[in-house]
């Protein structure tokens, strides 16, 4: 779900947010900060909500609803760029559960409005992710000064951008990333390569203005393909598959965030000064 969020509509689309105790199965000991009540201070100082979602159950399973994981992504107050990269703006994601599948987490990311295709980076200050975790106590826990900061620091995160857009990246270098952003996306092991379907899928252009060969639009490029699928590659015993887009939230994660780790390294290697 990509665009604004109420209060209400999140109540629907994601009922854990809601919870106020944990799983059966959890520690008594285990009181979960309600995602609700920190979505809420966040909106009360004009952040927007632009995406929520939480793990699906099965039938059998739906007593599991009102603990999945979920994740919410709001849209930073203030701050656009709308330049060379197309409209983008940094968001926060609250990731977080009641039934000890997930601590509660914060990351820093862009969102490309132009493909409606979310970013989560380790977001820097050149050392580490920037992730910050809560124990699950109650509110108070939350360490509000460290989001804040973060927040604070998210327009840093166009600086990369920047630089990646300024950066040519050969038809070779591209080919070579696309093919560590394969190993990534579907774990192969060291001896195995990834295929040329895996690699024409991953670089494949939806729109005019991914075509540039900068290290930027071949970063969107293959961001957006390796999260929402939709093209074949082979499989076990000589068969085709359709990769079909990733819905695990932990997953998802891994993947935005390697991804970015990969692109700083070859953002060095491309532009070393």
């Amino acid at each position: 779900m990509n665009s604004m969020i109420t209060l209400d509509e999140l109540k629907v689309v994601c009922p854990a947010a809601y919870s106020n105790d944990g799983a059966k199965h959890v520690s008594e000991r285990y009181t979960p900060v309600r995602s609700a009540d920190i979505v809420e201070k966040l909106v009360d100082q004009g952040f927007v909500i632009t995406h929520a979602t939480q793990q699906k159950t099965q039938k059998a399973k739906a007593h599991k609803v009102a603990h999945q994981k979920h994740r919410i992504r709001l849209r930073l107050p203030g701050v656009n760029e709308s330049r060379n990269l197309g409209t983008v703006f940094p968001t926060i994601d609250l990731i977080n559960s009641g039934d000890w599948s997930s601590k509660l987490m914060f990351a820093m990311g862009l969102y490309r409005m132009v493909c409606e295709n979310g970013m989560i980076a380790p977001f820097a200050n050149g050392v580490a992710n920037t992730t910050i975790n809560a124990r699950h106590d109650n509110l108070g826990s939350v360490d509000w000064a460290s989001i804040d900061e973060a927040i604070k620091e998210a327009p840093k995160l166009f600086t990369f951008a920047d630089r990646c857009d300024d950066a040519v990246v050969s038809d070779h270098d591209q080919r070579a990333y696309a093919a560590e952003a394969a190993r990534l996306r579907w774990d192969f092991e060291e001896d195995e390569n990834p295929t040329k379907q895996h690699i024409d899928g991953l670089l494949q252009a939806h729109r005019e203005e991914d075509t540039a060969p900068t290290l930027w639009t071949l970063f969107n490029r293959v961001q957006e393909n390796g999260t929402r699928g939709g093209f074949s590659v082979p499989s076990g015993e000589n068969r085709i598959r359709r990769v079909r887009a990733r819905s695990n939230i932990k997953a998802d994660l891994e993947w935005n965030q390697r991804l970015w780790t990969l692109t700083e390294d070859m953002l060095r290697a491309v532009s070393p000064n």
